[in-house]
């Protein structure tokens, strides 16, 4: 009895359906699947969000890139502003994955530790923050905090998509200056509050007296 072409049909019934099987990889979720050239893994094939690829043995290789929760904490110091007052701000990003580019994020992230992934982004942000101080002067920047916060989030955004992330949440918790002055400016902008309500009061006074005098006459 010939048995070669049942072994023909064993070996046909195996890669059918049991090489699918160990050939499939699920990306779970919120990770990033990578498929790269064995041995070579600056060669890229392909990567997935969800689901599932078939990945060749012996031809192609794996591995999982998780999304990216980053929070950074900076205390900045001294960063001149254009008219060479130093600002000072303690201030913190949150920083995830944009899924707009994910081809910037795969190649910054891919073969990344954790801490190196850090080190980088750290490094960008504080550089951005420095360029953008050096753009407003002090005046500005405390007549417009709110612009130069938008600024500052904007400028940091931008440098970010550069290599597949973006901010979520960024948080100053203080502002100040080494020449005192935002604090200067402050105390004038409220001592000029409080005159302008002194005189407001005198002259509501001054408009009631007189419609007391008409009333009378």
């Amino acid at each position: 009895m010939n048995i070669l072409p049942f072994i023909i049909i064993f070996i046909i019934v195996c890669i059918m359906f049991i090489l699918p099987a160990v050939c499939f990889v699920k990306c779970p979720y919120d990770t990033i699947l990578v498929v790269f050239k064995k041995n070579d893994r600056n060669r890229i094939i392909k990567y997935i969000t969800g689901g599932g690829t078939f990945v060749v043995p012996f031809i192609q290789d794996y591995s999982y890139i998780p999304y990216p929760i980053l929070c950074f904490p900076i205390p900045l110091k001294d960063a001149p502003a254009r008219n060479n007052v130093r600002i000072t701000m303690p201030i913190a990003f949150s920083v995830v994955l944009c899924n707009d580019d994910l081809e910037k994020a795969v190649n910054f992230l891919f073969d990344k530790k954790t801490n190196e992934i850090e080190e980088q982004v750290n490094k960008i942000i504080n550089e951005q923050l420095r360029l953008t101080i050096a753009s407003f002067s002090a005046e500005e920047i405390f007549s417009d905090k709110e612009k130069f916060l938008t600024q500052i989030r904007n400028d940091v955004d931008r440098r970010l998509k550069k290599i597949g992330l973006t901010t979520t949440r960024m948080n100053c918790t203080d502002l100040t200056d080494d020449a005192g002055y935002f604090i200067e400016a402050a105390r004038k902008m409220c001592q000029e509050a409080l005159e302008r309500a002194k005189a407001d009061i005198a002259r509501t006074k001054e408009a009631e007296a007189k419609s007391e005098s008409d009333a009378a006459g």
